[in-house]
């Protein structure tokens, strides 16, 4: 499989020089199992393994470890299929969110992606609020995201889905599909160029892995019926995985997420409720919440009714969730210096003499 196919570019052959000239590999990391890799080259599958010097510069920081996705630069192990992963090559684009539970660290869905697929399903589990945050995510991951209705053989209403999640979408495009019967899967594989490497995105049970299928021409993705008295389904992905297409393009599939917990979120949150920006700049005060100051805007327009309260709702409760991460952000910053601070010293006193002496 030649490199380009993977995705390989004239700026990823500039990035890579440097460790070409030390002798080694650029491969595409397809599979991770912990810190187990399956990675492609342009002639073969292989088995990697990450060096301790990784290991090391990872530690406390597993952003800096391959993710699906990631060039990385190889070194071959003779007569073997298998290989170490020497270096990890800059990301153009990565998918974040904030790890599940009390931890704040980021966790990388996949990198190097041009466009992520948004997953929802068209039958009542669909959430206006739950698709905001993914537009969000999407778009702060630096890709071009695309909203995918699926199901849709299930919804009664379908311009009435459509209309509200197209008012959610703002400027992303917005495409109605059916996996089952593979209506509108051929607008889906347009999206997909030769070459390019797309993400899908959503909660278990919505049909990304029955997409893919309909991609790919052949049940590729194990696939479970969700069930029917609460239209949810179980993880049929149990780990985020590269497929390629045969008419060109790379797929990443990831497990169904219960919960979207964003990271960063900065411009994908203005983006996602461009209206509200829009009306912010006619705000009284520069630093206004939008909930209770006077002469705001924003609170004028959801008087007047010309901004849905759900609209409003969402976009104050995304808000303060980017605030409460930011100051735990700079709690686990603060933290983790104390921790730096107390083993210098210990190796001070031990030492009798500075860390770095």
């Amino acid at each position: 499989m030649g490199l380009t196919k993977l995705g390989w570019n004239a700026a990823r052959e500039a990035q890579f020089a440097p460790h070409l000239a030390m002798g080694l590999i650029p491969a595409r990391v397809a599979v991770e199992d912990k810190h187990f890799y399956r990675i492609w080259t342009a002639e073969a599958e292989l088995t990697a393994q990450i060096t301790g010097k990784i290991m090391h510069e990872a530690r406390g920081d597993h952003s800096k470890l391959p993710k699906v996705g990631d060039w990385v630069a190889i070194k071959l192990v003779p007569n073997e299929e298998k290989a170490a992963i020497q270096a990890v090559l800059p990301r153009s684009t990565q998918i974040t969110r904030k790890t599940s539970g009390r931890n704040t660290a980021a966790q990388i869905l996949a990198t190097n992606i041009e466009t992520v697929f948004l997953v929802t399903a068209a039958d009542p589990t669909f959430n206006a609020a739950r698709l905001e945050r993914m537009l969000v995510m999407g778009r702060d991951s630096g890709a071009r995201p695309v909203v995918l209705l699926n199901k849709i053989d299930l919804c009664d209403d379908l311009d009435a889905m459509l209309a509200e999640a197209t008012q959610a979408a703002g400027d992303a495009l917005v495409l109605a599909v059916c996996a089952l019967t593979g209506r509108g899967v051929k607008k889906l594989a347009a999206l997909i160029q030769p070459g390019h490497t797309v993400a899908f995105i959503g909660t278990s049970g919505v049909g990304k892995s029955s997409l893919i299928n309909q991609l790919y021409g052949e049940e590729l993705m194990p696939t479970i019926e969700v069930r029917t008295q609460d239209s949810k389904g179980r993880h049929t992905t149990s780990w985020r995985e590269m497929i390629f297409l045969p008419k060109g393009g790379v797929v990443i599939d990831t497990p169904g997420m219960r919960e979207f917990h964003l990271w960063g979120a900065s411009e994908g949150a203005k983006e996602t409720f461009p209206e509200i920006e829009a009306l912010a700049a006619s705000c009284h005060f520069r630093d206004c919440t939008h909930t209770k100051e006077k002469n705001c805007a924003v609170l004028s327009a959801l008087a007047a009714g010309t901004l849905p309260r759900e609209r409003h709702e969402s976009f104050v409760k995304l808000q303060l969730e980017i605030s409460y991460l930011r100051e735990s952000e700079k709690q686990a910053g603060w933290q983790h210096r104390r921790k730096s601070d107390r083993v210098a010293h210990r190796v001070f006193n031990k030492r009798g003499k500075a860390p770095n002496a």
